[in-house]
């Protein structure tokens, strides 16, 4: 897990919060490799009320399930570009149009 927060500091810079409630709390953020603007979501672990497995059987909130299912295949919905995994909650980063 410790891995996981340091990749997640590698790779992208966490900036003020943008908003939060009962799905979690958004924060702005940036893509260190290119500066591109995302949105940082952080769901703590004991408000996940559905969870899934993605193919590689990893257990995941739902939320990832199926952002990961739809990829780019959808212009509508916004892409999740990465997600790390951290002792007491998921940090999903999506881009932030």
């Amino acid at each position: 897990a410790a891995g996981q927060r340091k990749k997640l500091q590698e790779l992208y810079q966490l900036g003020p919060q943008l908003g939060s409630g009962g799905f979690g709390t958004v924060f702005s953020g940036t893509r260190l490799s290119d500066g591109s603007p995302v949105a940082i979501k952080r769901v703590v672990r004991e408000s996940v009320l559905q969870w899934g497995e993605l193919p590689d059987g990893t257990r995941v909130p739902m939320e990832i399930v199926l952002l990961e299912k739809v990829g780019s295949g959808c212009r509508n919905i916004i892409q999740l570009l990465d997600w790390f995994e951290l002792p007491e909650c998921f940090m999903l980063v999506m881009e932030r149009p």
